[in-house]
Protein backbone atom coordinates (compact mmCIF):
# COMPACT_ATOMS: atom_id res chain seq x y z
CA UNK A 1 0.00 0.00 0.00
CA UNK A 2 1.39 3.20 -0.85
CA UNK A 3 2.11 5.54 2.41
CA UNK A 4 1.70 8.63 2.14
CA UNK A 5 5.07 11.55 3.17
CA UNK A 6 4.93 13.23 7.25
CA UNK A 7 5.37 16.57 7.48
CA UNK A 8 8.28 17.74 9.92
CA UNK A 9 6.53 20.23 11.29
CA UNK A 10 2.77 21.93 11.91
CA UNK A 11 1.17 24.59 13.77
CA UNK A 12 0.14 24.18 17.02
CA UNK A 13 -3.46 24.93 16.00
CA UNK A 14 -3.60 22.11 13.28
CA UNK A 15 -3.14 19.32 15.50
CA UNK A 16 -6.51 17.59 14.95
CA UNK A 17 -5.87 18.39 11.20
CA UNK A 18 -5.49 16.18 8.12
CA UNK A 19 -1.58 16.65 7.15
CA UNK A 20 -0.87 16.55 3.49
CA UNK A 21 2.93 17.08 2.76
CA UNK A 22 2.97 19.39 -0.82
CA UNK A 23 6.26 20.57 -0.68
CA UNK A 24 9.32 19.48 1.35
CA UNK A 25 11.55 21.93 3.20
CA UNK A 26 12.18 25.13 2.88
CA UNK A 27 12.65 27.00 -0.68
CA UNK A 28 14.29 30.25 1.58
CA UNK A 29 15.88 28.03 4.51
CA UNK A 30 18.20 31.14 5.72
CA UNK A 31 16.62 32.36 8.59
CA UNK A 32 19.30 32.70 11.48
CA UNK A 33 16.52 31.79 13.74
CA UNK A 34 15.04 28.66 12.36
CA UNK A 35 17.14 25.80 10.95
CA UNK A 36 14.91 23.53 12.15
CA UNK A 37 14.86 21.77 8.57
CA UNK A 38 18.78 21.32 9.00
CA UNK A 39 18.20 19.89 11.96
CA UNK A 40 15.52 17.44 10.93
CA UNK A 41 17.49 16.58 8.23
CA UNK A 42 15.06 17.84 5.52
CA UNK A 43 16.47 19.68 2.62
CA UNK A 44 14.05 21.59 0.20
CA UNK A 45 12.82 19.53 -2.68
CA UNK A 46 9.63 19.44 -5.05
CA UNK A 47 7.37 17.07 -5.08
CA UNK A 48 4.85 16.27 -8.18
CA UNK A 49 1.15 16.98 -8.52
CA UNK A 50 0.82 13.40 -9.29
CA UNK A 51 2.75 12.72 -6.12
CA UNK A 52 0.66 14.18 -4.15
CA UNK A 53 -2.61 13.31 -5.75
CA UNK A 54 -1.21 9.44 -4.99
CA UNK A 55 -0.93 10.90 -1.03
CA UNK A 56 -4.26 11.99 -0.96
CA UNK A 57 -6.17 9.16 -2.39
CA UNK A 58 -3.62 7.05 0.43
CA UNK A 59 -4.94 9.35 3.26
CA UNK A 60 -8.36 8.60 2.05
CA UNK A 61 -7.99 5.01 2.29
CA UNK A 62 -6.29 5.11 5.66
CA UNK A 63 -8.45 7.74 7.23
CA UNK A 64 -11.86 7.40 5.61
CA UNK A 65 -13.23 10.91 4.99
CA UNK A 66 -13.83 11.33 9.11
CA UNK A 67 -11.34 15.39 9.21
CA UNK A 68 -12.68 18.67 9.71
CA UNK A 69 -9.71 20.35 8.61
CA UNK A 70 -6.56 19.98 6.86
CA UNK A 71 -2.97 21.44 6.40
CA UNK A 72 -1.17 21.58 3.88
CA UNK A 73 3.17 21.45 4.29
CA UNK A 74 6.09 21.98 4.84
CA UNK A 75 6.95 25.34 4.65
CA UNK A 76 5.86 27.09 2.12
CA UNK A 77 3.57 25.62 -0.69
CA UNK A 78 2.71 29.34 -1.75
CA UNK A 79 5.99 29.04 -3.19
CA UNK A 80 4.30 26.65 -5.63
CA UNK A 81 2.42 27.88 -9.33
CA UNK A 82 -1.02 28.89 -8.31
CA UNK A 83 -2.17 26.27 -10.52
CA UNK A 84 -0.82 23.29 -9.24
CA UNK A 85 -2.07 24.66 -5.64
CA UNK A 86 -5.79 24.72 -7.34
CA UNK A 87 -5.04 21.09 -8.61
CA UNK A 88 -4.02 19.70 -5.22
CA UNK A 89 -6.52 21.83 -3.48
CA UNK A 90 -9.61 20.62 -6.12
CA UNK A 91 -8.41 17.15 -5.25
CA UNK A 92 -8.39 17.24 -1.59
CA UNK A 93 -11.73 18.81 -1.53
CA UNK A 94 -13.11 15.96 -3.61
CA UNK A 95 -12.03 13.02 -1.55
CA UNK A 96 -12.50 15.04 1.74
CA UNK A 97 -15.80 16.78 1.20
CA UNK A 98 -16.23 17.07 5.04
CA UNK A 99 -13.81 19.71 5.04
CA UNK A 100 -14.57 22.63 6.37
CA UNK A 101 -11.05 24.28 6.52
CA UNK A 102 -7.70 24.05 4.74
CA UNK A 103 -4.92 25.96 5.55
CA UNK A 104 -1.36 26.20 4.55
CA UNK A 105 2.05 27.83 5.67
CA UNK A 106 3.13 30.61 3.14
CA UNK A 107 5.97 33.19 3.48
CA UNK A 108 5.32 37.01 2.80
CA UNK A 109 7.68 37.17 -0.51
CA UNK A 110 5.63 34.27 -2.20
CA UNK A 111 2.43 35.37 -0.98
CA UNK A 112 3.72 39.45 -2.69
CA UNK A 113 4.56 37.85 -5.74
CA UNK A 114 1.29 36.00 -6.58
CA UNK A 115 -1.25 37.89 -8.53
CA UNK A 116 -4.75 39.66 -7.07
CA UNK A 117 -6.21 36.94 -9.74
CA UNK A 118 -3.96 34.02 -8.74
CA UNK A 119 -4.85 33.94 -4.74
CA UNK A 120 -8.37 34.54 -5.51
CA UNK A 121 -8.59 31.37 -7.43
CA UNK A 122 -6.24 28.92 -4.96
CA UNK A 123 -9.43 30.21 -2.04
CA UNK A 124 -11.76 29.35 -4.18
CA UNK A 125 -10.30 26.15 -4.97
CA UNK A 126 -10.34 25.51 -1.42
CA UNK A 127 -7.53 26.99 0.83
CA UNK A 128 -9.18 28.91 3.52
CA UNK A 129 -6.38 30.52 6.03
CA UNK A 130 -2.61 31.25 5.15
CA UNK A 131 -0.61 31.00 8.42
CA UNK A 132 2.93 33.59 8.07
CA UNK A 133 5.51 33.63 9.37
CA UNK A 134 5.60 37.79 9.91
CA UNK A 135 8.10 37.10 13.46
CA UNK A 136 8.83 41.28 13.22
CA UNK A 137 7.76 44.20 11.39
CA UNK A 138 10.94 45.67 11.84
CA UNK A 139 13.13 46.19 8.75
CA UNK A 140 16.27 45.93 11.09
CA UNK A 141 15.19 42.89 12.88
CA UNK A 142 14.06 41.34 9.77
CA UNK A 143 17.46 41.93 7.78
CA UNK A 144 19.09 41.11 10.94
CA UNK A 145 17.54 37.39 11.22
CA UNK A 146 17.88 37.39 7.15
CA UNK A 147 14.31 36.72 7.07
CA UNK A 148 14.26 37.74 3.13
CA UNK A 149 11.15 40.06 3.58
CA UNK A 150 10.21 43.59 4.68
CA UNK A 151 7.60 45.80 6.78
CA UNK A 152 5.80 47.16 3.35
CA UNK A 153 6.02 43.59 2.02
CA UNK A 154 4.58 42.04 5.22
CA UNK A 155 1.82 45.05 4.66
CA UNK A 156 1.19 44.47 1.27
CA UNK A 157 1.20 40.71 1.34
CA UNK A 158 -1.41 40.36 3.87
CA UNK A 159 -3.33 42.99 2.35
CA UNK A 160 -3.53 40.48 -0.85
CA UNK A 161 -4.71 37.79 1.23
CA UNK A 162 -7.60 39.16 3.14
CA UNK A 163 -8.41 40.41 -0.45
CA UNK A 164 -8.41 37.33 -1.62
CA UNK A 165 -11.33 35.87 0.78
CA UNK A 166 -8.29 34.16 2.90
CA UNK A 167 -8.04 34.47 6.72
CA UNK A 168 -4.56 35.46 7.75
CA UNK A 169 -2.72 34.46 10.52
CA UNK A 170 0.53 36.20 11.21
CA UNK A 171 2.72 34.62 14.06
CA UNK A 172 5.00 37.18 16.10
CA UNK A 173 8.37 36.27 18.21
CA UNK A 174 9.45 38.15 21.45
CA UNK A 175 12.92 38.13 21.35
CA UNK A 176 13.52 38.44 18.04
CA UNK A 177 15.50 41.62 18.30
CA UNK A 178 17.44 40.50 21.11
CA UNK A 179 18.52 43.47 23.87
CA UNK A 180 19.64 45.78 21.15
CA UNK A 181 16.68 45.93 18.54
CA UNK A 182 13.78 45.40 21.19
CA UNK A 183 12.21 48.67 20.88
CA UNK A 184 12.51 48.41 17.43
CA UNK A 185 11.03 45.14 17.21
CA UNK A 186 7.91 46.41 19.06
CA UNK A 187 7.46 49.39 16.75
CA UNK A 188 7.87 47.67 13.66
CA UNK A 189 5.65 44.93 14.81
CA UNK A 190 2.68 47.40 15.96
CA UNK A 191 3.15 48.76 12.37
CA UNK A 192 2.38 45.72 10.90
CA UNK A 193 -0.15 44.77 12.28
CA UNK A 194 -2.01 48.07 13.01
CA UNK A 195 -1.53 48.49 8.93
CA UNK A 196 -2.87 44.80 8.04
CA UNK A 197 -5.37 43.79 10.69
CA UNK A 198 -4.99 40.41 10.20
CA UNK A 199 -7.37 37.83 11.48
CA UNK A 200 -4.98 35.98 13.96
CA UNK A 201 -1.87 37.35 15.88
CA UNK A 202 -0.14 34.02 17.52
CA UNK A 203 2.84 34.83 19.90
CA UNK A 204 5.88 32.84 20.51
CA UNK A 205 8.74 33.35 22.49
CA UNK A 206 12.24 33.05 20.52
CA UNK A 207 13.82 29.84 21.45
CA UNK A 208 17.15 29.15 19.55
CA UNK A 209 19.11 25.64 19.50
CA UNK A 210 22.63 26.20 19.87
CA UNK A 211 23.50 24.48 16.19
CA UNK A 212 21.62 27.19 14.61
CA UNK A 213 22.83 29.90 12.96
CA UNK A 214 21.71 32.54 16.09
CA UNK A 215 22.84 29.84 18.20
CA UNK A 216 26.25 30.52 16.51
CA UNK A 217 26.23 34.32 16.47
CA UNK A 218 25.21 33.94 20.54
CA UNK A 219 28.12 32.01 21.43
CA UNK A 220 30.48 34.56 19.48
CA UNK A 221 28.82 37.48 21.50
CA UNK A 222 27.37 38.74 18.58
CA UNK A 223 23.56 38.46 19.46
CA UNK A 224 22.45 39.42 23.18
CA UNK A 225 19.32 37.28 23.82
CA UNK A 226 16.42 39.30 25.52
CA UNK A 227 15.85 38.74 28.83
CA UNK A 228 12.98 36.43 29.69
CA UNK A 229 11.18 39.56 31.73
CA UNK A 230 12.53 41.64 28.42
CA UNK A 231 9.98 39.16 26.25
CA UNK A 232 7.17 39.83 28.77
CA UNK A 233 7.74 43.85 28.89
CA UNK A 234 7.76 43.65 24.89
CA UNK A 235 4.62 41.86 24.97
CA UNK A 236 2.57 44.11 26.84
CA UNK A 237 4.45 47.21 24.72
CA UNK A 238 3.17 45.29 21.54
CA UNK A 239 -0.53 44.63 23.18
CA UNK A 240 -0.64 48.18 24.43
CA UNK A 241 -0.63 49.73 21.28
CA UNK A 242 -2.73 47.63 19.26
CA UNK A 243 -5.09 49.20 17.13
CA UNK A 244 -6.40 45.93 15.39
CA UNK A 245 -10.65 45.89 15.32
CA UNK A 246 -11.78 41.68 15.48
CA UNK A 247 -7.94 40.37 15.34
CA UNK A 248 -7.65 37.31 17.43
CA UNK A 249 -4.22 37.91 19.87
CA UNK A 250 -2.92 34.65 21.29
CA UNK A 251 -0.45 33.13 22.85
CA UNK A 252 -1.32 29.77 21.66
CA UNK A 253 1.82 27.80 22.32
CA UNK A 254 3.62 26.43 24.87
CA UNK A 255 7.28 28.11 25.15
CA UNK A 256 5.32 31.11 26.18
CA UNK A 257 6.19 32.59 29.20
CA UNK A 258 2.68 34.23 29.91
CA UNK A 259 -0.46 32.97 28.30
CA UNK A 260 -2.83 35.61 27.21
CA UNK A 261 -5.84 35.14 24.58
CA UNK A 262 -8.43 37.57 23.41
CA UNK A 263 -10.38 39.34 20.74
CA UNK A 264 -9.05 43.25 19.74
CA UNK A 265 -9.96 45.88 20.94
CA UNK A 266 -12.63 44.82 22.95
CA UNK A 267 -10.37 42.57 25.53
CA UNK A 268 -7.35 44.48 25.12
CA UNK A 269 -7.42 45.64 29.04
CA UNK A 270 -8.19 42.75 30.14
CA UNK A 271 -4.90 41.18 28.25
CA UNK A 272 -3.09 43.93 29.54
CA UNK A 273 -4.25 43.04 33.32
CA UNK A 274 -3.18 39.78 33.46
CA UNK A 275 0.57 40.89 31.67
CA UNK A 276 0.52 43.58 34.74
CA UNK A 277 -0.36 41.21 37.35
CA UNK A 278 2.10 38.95 36.72
CA UNK A 279 4.80 42.01 36.47
CA UNK A 280 3.72 42.84 39.87
CA UNK A 281 4.70 39.43 41.39
CA UNK A 282 7.96 39.23 43.57
CA UNK A 283 11.10 38.92 41.63
CA UNK A 284 11.98 35.64 42.90
CA UNK A 285 8.06 34.41 42.03
CA UNK A 286 9.16 35.54 38.48
CA UNK A 287 11.82 34.57 38.59
CA UNK A 288 11.26 30.65 39.34
CA UNK A 289 8.34 30.81 36.84
CA UNK A 290 10.71 31.49 34.12
CA UNK A 291 12.97 28.84 35.41
CA UNK A 292 10.35 26.40 35.35
CA UNK A 293 9.33 27.07 31.52
CA UNK A 294 10.03 24.29 28.78
CA UNK A 295 12.45 25.88 25.50
CA UNK A 296 10.56 23.97 22.71
CA UNK A 297 10.24 24.37 18.97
Amino acid sequence: MHMPEQLVIRPPSEAKSLLIRVIRGCDWNRCLFCGIYDLFGCAHSLRTLDEVKADIQALKALHGDCFETAFLGDANPLALPADFLVGILTTLRAQFPRLNRVTAYGRASSVWKKTREELAAIHTAGLDRLHVGMESGSDAVLRLQKKGTSQNQLIEAGARVKDSGMELSYYLLLGLGGQALWQEHVAGSVQVINAVKPHFVRVRRLWTHPASRLGEKIAAGEFIPQTPEGTIIELRDILKDLDAQDTTFTCDHANNYIQVHGRLNDQKTAMLSVIERFLALPDDMRRNHYESMPSVI
